[in-house]
């Protein structure tokens, strides 16, 4: 699938609103696989850096861009990342759609 910058947004915004629903653990679990195809971490936007600039993808991640590194200490995503309920795993997704949402 070629993605725009909009759709790379959308596809995130899709997976981060069914991760915060279910407090899902692991991304690839997330039945919209099936519908756009595997993806470079199972992530939209690192999927369209990596079609801009293989070696360099974070600099064209449009989140990079506004909110720094996802994998960051204190950002949204490494806090679900390293967080081992389904409660607080909602929380954290929840506070990362919340930033995806801005990049509309």
């Amino acid at each position: 699938m070629r993605l725009t910058l909009k759709k790379a947004i959308l596809i995130s915004i899709e997976l981060w609103t069914w991760l915060a629903e279910t407090g899902e653990e692991y991304k690839r679990e997330w039945s919209g696989w099936i519908k756009y195809g595997e993806m470079s971490f199972d992530c939209a936007l690192c999927e369209y850096g990596e079609r801009k600039d293989g070696d360099n993808r974070c600099v064209h991640c449009p989140y990079y861009l506004k909110f720094g590194k996802c994998f960051n200490e204190g950002q949204p995503y490494r806090k679900w990342a390293d967080t081992d309920t389904p409660k607080t795993r909602k929380k954290y997704a929840s506070l990362l759609l919340a930033q995806l949402e801005e990049l509309k």
